[in-house]
């Protein structure tokens, strides 16, 4: 009897065992299941991030890179798992900027913001922890205790040379408890897109170096074609005008004479400089003080603006170093920057409401550049962005258009902007650095 119990007690739990065992197996299938189902739809999720990134119009045409990066940040917000995303980009300086976030706070932005001034021209320092193939992870904030610090995925936009554009910069602070592998697999279509980026910045600024270089190449011939179509007559006219003067005994007809002669001189220096503008030569390479050569250009104009009723106020530091370039050629610019903006001013109708005649001066500079600023109170520009167009000035004539190409043959940056509530302003910024080859060359400081 005692044997028949023994034996069913042990019948029973072998089959509570074997419905346990069964039960585990049965679980531990549906988790394999489930773990493989969730990779699935990782793989897949993955695999339409790519494509979605694939299929991104990363072109500049018509749009800058602020309007790039928002675009971008949107678009990685919504197809991939971070839900933090920025875009930093260059200045015109060389330094990191954030250009666009997306669900990113005030103190995580400026932290992204501070992380990109810091950030070396091309690589991180030592203390980043390397991720994938380019990109990496930072710590944002003061260090790992400060309160509001956290982890970020940064991934360099980079040109195919490895010159670095910008960052696409990913919140990820829970990201060091995930497995390398899965973190690698989850950035990777990232990297895909920051190189696409890179390939897309790199070809607008080819096409705008090509751009550039046409419309050069169109303003030399244009040159070539006015200077030869104003020579012989503009001589016909200098020679007569100044027979009138040695012959003519009513003064007020000898004065409108040297007027003439006068006009005519200088249309003549303008033709030869058109020639010259149309020829590709070498010119001097020396060190220019801008400020000193401005406070002459001042004072050789000042009386003759004031007796127009126009004052002209110049505002620079003594400590602004000098720049290498040729100093007769951006003597010109700043010349045909106070004579536009003299001639804006006399432009003003006498009923127009009253305000200040001026034109002023300004000079600043930083570790790269020197800034000069000349606005007026004028009524500005018609179309800011079309000023320095040398085959389609809005009423401009062509004078702008040659200190574009001055400007861009020092290595340098010129932009047009109007002022509110009226008045223009023209900014120039010119690199410290050595420049060797400039095709530009003098004119005598008169203004219109």
């Amino acid at each position: 009897m005692l044997g028949w119990l023994s034996n069913l007690w042990a019948l029973h739990w072998g089959c509570f065992i074997g419905l346990l065992g069964l039960g585990s197996a049965v679980l531990l299938l549906g988790h394999e299941h489930r773990l493989h189902a969730k990779e699935r739809r990782r793989e897949r999720r993955i695999r339409e991030e790519f494509e979605t990134y694939a299929r991104l119009d990363a072109s500049l045409s018509g749009e800058d890179l602020r309007g790039l990066a928002k675009r971008v940040c949107r678009l990685v917000s919504r197809k991939s798992s971070f839900q933090r995303v920025a875009m930093l980009t260059l200045d015109d300086k060389g330094r990191l900027q954030v250009a666009g976030s997306v669900g990113m706070d005030e103190s995580t932005t400026q932290d992204l913001q501070v992380c990109g001034e810091n950030m070396m021209e091309t690589l991180p320092d030592e203390s980043a922890i390397r991720l994938g193939e380019s990109s990496f992870a930072v710590v944002l904030g003061k260090d790992n205790t400060d309160p509001g610090c956290g982890r970020a995925i940064m991934i360099p936009v980079q040109t195919s040379t490895g010159g670095m554009r910008g960052m696409l910069a990913v919140c990820a602070d829970g990201l060091m408890s995930l497995p390398r592998k899965t973190v690698e697999e989850t950035i990777s279509p990232l990297e895909t897109l920051a190189a696409k980026l890179g390939r897309a910045i790199e070809s607008a600024e080819m096409v705008e170096q090509l751009e550039h270089a046409e419309k050069m190449a169109g303003l030399g011939m244009l040159a070539n074609g006015v200077a030869h179509e104003l020579s012989n007559p503009l001589t016909t006219v200098l020679e007569f005008a100044e027979q009138i003067v040695d012959t003519a005994k009513d003064t007020r007809v000898q004065a409108d004479a040297k007027t003439i002669v006068h006009e005519a001189l200088r249309m003549r220096q303008t033709v030869q400089e058109l020639v010259k503008f149309g020829k590709s030569e070498k010119r001097i390479d020396e060190p220019v003080d801008i400020v000193g050569l401005l406070r002459a250009m001042v004072a050789e104009c000042e009386e003759k603006l004031k007796s127009r009723g126009v004052a002209l106020v110049m505002d620079a530091e003594d400590d602004v170093p000098a720049m290498r370039g040729n100093e007769d050629a951006l003597r010109q610019v700043l010349e045909q920057l106070l004579n536009h903006s003299a001639e804006a001013i006399d432009s003003i109708e006498e009923d127009a409401e009253e305000r200040e005649r001026e034109i002023r001066v300004s000079v600043t500079y930083d570790a790269a550049s020197v800034q000069v600023i000349v606005s007026d109170t004028g009524p500005g520009f018609e179309v800011p962005e079309q000023v320095f167009d040398p085959l389609n000035p809005p009423g401009l004539g062509m004078g702008l258009g040659i200190c574009y190409g001055i400007v861009h043959e020092h290595g340098g940056q010129i932009s047009a902007f109007n002022l509110h509530p009226y008045g223009a302003a023209v900014m120039l910024e010119l690199p410290l650095g050595q420049v060797s080859t400039l095709n530009y060359s003098s004119a005598t400081l008169e203004v219109a």
